[in-house]
């Protein structure tokens, strides 16, 4: 093997594989908010098995105490669910802004729907329990 292969790469070189580099980082979704977005959905799975938990367990009859757990791990859920959701939308607007980036704009869009109907779950599951209770 002769000296030329083990030669470094010139400074122009070096230069074009940063500006690459940092193309791909531009397009790429940033780290924080991917880790975001996989908790969303981790808590929304969550939280659409627990509705469907407490559905069968109101066609099936379950114990008063039982159904409260359900509702309450619900709100839990939904609560988390929905503050994930804010987070999402402040990450996505932050790094629209920082990195020019305007179709990070286009994530508020599913954070908000999912914020609100996740805030409608956890009042419907606070409203239920402490309608069960006797208020």
């Amino acid at each position: 093997m002769s000296d030329e292969q083990y030669t470094p790469k010139k400074a122009d070189d070096s230069r074009l594989d940063l500006r690459a580099e940092q193309k791909v980082q531009k397009n790429r979704t940033p780290d924080l908010l991917r880790l975001n977005r996989r908790a969303v959905i981790f808590l929304g799975l969550q939280t659409i098995a627990l509705i469907l938990y407490y559905i069968s367990g109101n066609t099936q009859y379950f114990l008063e105490e039982n159904m409260k757990i359900v509702l309450w791990a619900m709100t839990i859920s939904a609560i988390a669910l929905s503050l994930f959701c804010a987070v999402g939308i402040a990450e996505s607007v932050f790094y629209a802004v920082r990195y020019k980036a305007p179709r990070l704009f286009f994530k508020l869009i599913p954070y908000s729907i999912i914020f609100f109907v996740s805030l409608a779950f956890a009042i419907f599951a606070r409203t239920v329990d402490l309608l069960s209770s006797g208020y």
